[in-house]
């Protein structure tokens, strides 16, 4: 029996033609995934412990109750990967009643004034991320500075809080 017959067939059976269109597409898939699966940073990083800590003036005291170590935290504003940007570590009464701006100041003036039913918060959050310099990237994605001010999520609870510290 010839490996190739009269009809361009290989053992009969399956033409040459195919067998090249099935190993160009074979060796096109296999390309495609290992692109696939390369880290897309350009060189080799490792992803440091960043611990920050936030605070959070004049949030209610159900939503304080509502806050427990260990859970996780969302911006859902800002892109953060997908995953919580850390988890809780630590919560700490700041002051009992918190301070919210007053509302009803004549003269134009903005002043922070004790309300009833709140409490100052700083809370300490574990995170994993990348250090450049001065520059923290949680998750790769998510940038981190003090001083800046967003709504923060665990799954029971919403606040607004500062970054206060950055360690």
């Amino acid at each position: 029996m010839k490996m190739i017959d009269g009809n361009g067939r290989l053992f009969g059976k399956i033409s040459v033609i195919d067998v090249l269109v099935i190993l160009v597409v074979a060796v096109l898939a296999a390309a495609l995934y290992f692109k696939s699966i390369q880290t897309h940073t350009g060189s080799t990083v490792t992803e440091q412990s960043i611990v920050f800590q936030i605070r959070a003036r004049g949030v209610d005291s159900y939503v304080y109750d509502a806050l427990r170590v260990g859970d996780g935290l969302y911006d859902l504003d800002y892109s953060s990967g997908g995953r919580a940007i850390g988890r809780i570590a630590q919560i700490e009464v700041e002051s009992d009643p918190g301070m919210k701006l007053a509302d009803e100041l004549h003269d134009g003036a903005a002043e922070l004034v004790e309300a009833e039913n709140t409490v100052d918060l700083l809370i300490t959050v574990e995170g994993s991320g990348l250090v450049d310099g001065r520059n923290y990237t949680l998750n790769r994605v998510y940038a981190l500075g003090v001083n800046s001010s967003r709504t923060y999520y665990t799954k029971q609870a919403q606040f607004v809080g500062t970054v206060a510290s950055i360690k």
